[in-house]
């Protein structure tokens, strides 16, 4: 079997109904799979690795620290997955072998491929772990935004996020710090204190409910039963009854007391609902204090069985308050003394009848019904605060009843999925001791809300483990595919069309799934997807970060770092919302300009502050590539970098990252012996890429930056630096020679493939919120693949990574 017939065998296998990209082997086809790969590997591979490879990665020579010759057997050759992942890198883009060696033919560099590919399906399918992870800083603010309609932006004072991977979605944090925690109560009571609107304090307790302190001892007061408060239509004595159960007497000296909450400076009303029985010379006189203060002091004249209101008024500030009801003046009549008879010749008639007792001492007591706070009107209810408030107290429903269904409603919506009974019992108590505290009923709710935006399934993304497969896999629930694509897309919390998809599972449904894609990639919410995702990639964030030397670059202003950001922001948002390919990333004869912009390029024509489309004449502009942000982000404070300029083109364009530099070699800027005096930029770079160590990174990434040598620090064209004309010549892996952006624009454009699946690992990685592995190859290729047979188009990217298999898939914990 010739190499090229086992390549086309092998891709063959891969791409048959039984084994797509797209869906995973069965444990079955593994192993037919690996005994094809070992025997294939034996007769064909291995050959093939000797006519290359093995003069430089064999025996006594290991260049790269990489031996082939150790992959003897074919079964040895299998196991090394991450070796041959590297070998089909280098096989590539043509970095391996060296130019001056024996080439393989392009059948040959096909077979190779094809049974490296081949590794990829041998290993049970893995569709990997998303952990446990906070909501970053631009999550947070979008989620509050959603869920609770105002955009104030309260994560501003968060600590950093920590960025793994290039993207600040990623770092699994589990725990929360003090200070962090902190932050989220301040966040918490900020957003809420301008959403919920302060109902009017005003409430009333029956006597009898009200602890008291008589003659020196707690009396605990005792609950009211459901018919205590009496009905219309009650017969008199009924009512009376119902008028006793809540009146609490006191003879003695006693003080009745309550707490209530003042939520804004004002004027309360203090109503006491009561009577008395009179005893001496002056009637029953009762104070009302406020935290220990005389607020006011009132006479009862009315009966004991025909209470009546008197009431009093104070100005109070905000905070928790005691109001006590103290019986001033309690009293009992003296027993009156005995008189002596008197002496009369008079007979005595007999006494009739029962003799009449003689009345004993009169005893003041003072009965009180009930006690009354109303404070100043509460604030006007607004559309934010109806957003909280769905369900309210009336004569059908409790104040608990409105609660409760205020807490699973909130709660779900914000959850990300349907609130637990636990759940939603642990937010039942906060109001629950919030009411009997005294707390108004939007006060209550208002602590019990908080409770819900400081609880972790709010200020975390959760996915919890479900039944799996027998290789530890099951498929996201429709909750949880929600939330994922949400804050894919959205940067927060999915909406309540997407809700909907979710609480009927008909989100699972592919139709279903992309239809709520492109609806969601139309809303004015996917400029998230611009910012946090292509601000991260295209490092338009860092703009307002570098430091250009003041001096030198005086033109790097604020506005003109904000047009930089735009520039590169709208570009990204017209290739997704206008259907265009992701070629016009490397090139296109389009950019976004306002007129401070345009007078950086050098470009007429454009005036006013506003950002709009461009044509442009000249090829050397257009595209990520040349844009000015990129350019500037990737200098020095004082020149030009073309080894920074090369690396982001590696990394992001190409996606080959260059390795780390090797240790003990001396930064380029440090090389300050003297041999460097009178050297340009370009000599001292050559000849710092002479040390072998550095040829094999430097002489691909140095080509590339050489090229966009035309623009300076901060992305304008020169022609020329310090008098000396720019040498922007080079060449590329393959004998490919340019001059020039625009021609090395051109030399990328050839490398399509690459690009589409360089920003498809990206947009994976940002869209799962973890680090890729090898695991994932297979995922990339079906993801590259359709987006390829569509025209490389951005949207189609976006469909095809929610369509795939780690997207909606998970594995159980190892």
């Amino acid at each position: 079997m010739t190499s090229l017939g086992v390549g086309a065998l092998l891709l063959a296998g891969l791409a048959s109904g039984r084994l797509t990209a797209a869906e995973p082997a069965s444990a079955a086809q593994r192993a037919a799979l690996a005994t094809t790969a070992e025997a294939a590997y034996v007769s064909e591979i291995n050959p093939l690795l000797a006519t290359y490879c093995v003069k430089c990665h064999g025996g006594d020579k290991t260049k790269g620290d990489l031996d082939l010759a150790t992959y003897r057997s074919g079964a040895a050759a299998v196991r090394a997955r991450t070796v041959w992942a590297k070998v089909a890198t280098e096989l590539h883009h043509r970095e391996m072998p060296p130019a001056k060696e024996k080439q393989p033919s392009a059948g040959e560099v096909t077979a190779i491929h094809a049974w490296i590919t081949s590794l990829r399906r041998l290993d049970p399918p893995d569709p990997g772990r998303v952990t446990i992870r906070r909501l970053n800083r631009a999550e947070y603010n979008n989620t509050v935004r959603d869920l609770l309609g105002l955009d104030a932006k309260p994560a501003a004072d968060f600590p950093q996020d920590d960025v793994g991977d290039g993207f600040d979605n990623i770092a699994d944090v589990l725990s929360l710090s003090p200070l962090l925690m902190e932050k989220y109560l301040l966040a918490a009571d900020a957003v809420l204190e301008q959403v919920v609107a302060d109902d009017q304090v005003k409430f009333e307790h029956a006597a009898s409910e009200l602890p008291a302190i008589i003659d020196g001892k707690n009396d605990a007061g005792r609950p009211l039963k459901s018919d205590a408060a009496g009905k219309p239509g009650d017969k008199p004595a009924d009512k009376e009854a119902a008028r006793e159960a809540r009146t609490r007497t006191l003879t003695v000296p006693g003080e009745i007391f309550t707490q209530f909450s003042v939520l804004k400076e004002g004027r309360f009303t203090i109503k006491i609902r009561a009577g008395a029985e009179q005893a001496g010379t002056e009637p029953v006189r009762i104070a009302v204090k406020i935290d220990g203060q005389v607020v006011g002091e009132l006479k009862i004249t009315a009966k004991a069985k025909s209470p009546a209101y008197v009431s009093c008024s104070a100005a109070l500030t905000p905070g928790g308050k005691r109001l006590s009801l103290i019986f001033l003046n309690p009293f009992t009549e003296p027993a009156p003394e005995a008189k002596p008879e008197a002496k009369t010749a008079a007979p005595v008639k007999p006494v009739t009848g029962k003799p009449k007792e003689a009345p004993g001492p009169r005893t003041r007591s003072l009965s009180v019904e009930s006690i009354e706070v109303t404070g100043p009107p509460g604030e006007r209810v607004t559309d934010l605060h109806k957003r909280i408030f769905t369900s309210v107290p009336d004569k059908d429903r409790s104040p608990r009843e409105a609660a409760r269904q205020i807490a699973e409603r909130f709660a779900t919506r914000a959850f990300r999925k349907p609130a637990n009974q636990e759940q939603i019992a642990l937010l039942m108590k906060v109001f629950d001791l919030a009411d009997s505290q005294g707390e108004t009923f939007s006060e209550a709710v208002k602590l019990m809300v908080k409770a819900a935006l400081i609880a972790p399934e709010f200020s975390f993304r959760i996915e919890l483990d479900q039944k799996g497969d027998s290789d530890g896999v099951y498929r996201l629930s429709a909750w949880e595919l929600a939330s994922r694509l949400s804050y894919f897309l959205w940067s927060s919390m999915p909406d309540d069309d997407l809700f909907k998809t979710a609480q009927d599972a008909s989100l699972l449904d592919a139709k279903v799934l992309e239809s709520q894609v492109r609806r969601m990639l139309g809303d004015p919410k996917a400029r998230a997807l611009v910012d946090n995702f292509a601000g991260q990639w295209l490092r338009l964030r860092t703009i307002f970060e570098i430091t250009p030397d003041e001096k030198k670059f005086p033109e790097m202003t604020s506005e003109l770092r904000q047009a930089l950001y735009e520039e590169g922001a709208l570009m990204f948002d017209a290739v997704l919302r206008e259907g265009r390919s992701l070629v016009d990333f490397i090139d296109c004869d389009f950019t976004f300009l306002n007129e401070r912009l345009a007078r950086h390029y050098g470009i007429t024509g454009v005036s006013g502050p506003q950002m709009r489309k461009v044509t442009l004449s000249d090829r050397n502009r257009g595209g990520i590539i040349t844009m000015g942000s990129v350019l500037a982000v990737t200098s020095n404070p004082t020149r030009t970098s073309p080894v920074k300029r090369g690396k982001w083109v590696l990394e992001e364009i190409l996606g080959t990252p260059p390795p780390p530099p090797p240790p003990m070699v001396e930064a380029l800027d440090k090389e300050n012996d003297t041999s460097s005096a009178g050297l340009s930029l370009r000599q001292r770079m050559e000849r710092h890429r002479s040390d072998p160590s550095c040829a094999s990174c430097h002489t691909v990434m140095d080509a590339i930056g050489f090229g966009l040598e035309n623009f300076d620090p901060i992305g304008r064209w020169r022609d020329a630096d310090a008098g000396a004309q720019m040498d922007t010549t080079g060449e590329l892996p393959g004998g490919l020679k340019f001059s020039g952006p625009a021609q090395l624009k051109k030399l990328f454009l050839n490398h399509t493939g690459d690009f589409t699946r360089c920003l498809s690992e990206k947009l994976l990685t940002y869209a799962l919120g973890r680090k890729l592995g090898v695991h994932d190859e297979d995922a990339l290729d079906a993801i590259t693949t359709a987006v390829a047979k569509d025209g490389h188009k951005l949207d189609r990217l976006v469909v095809a990574i929610v369509q795939s298999y780690p997207f909606q898939y998970r594995r159980l914990a190892r």
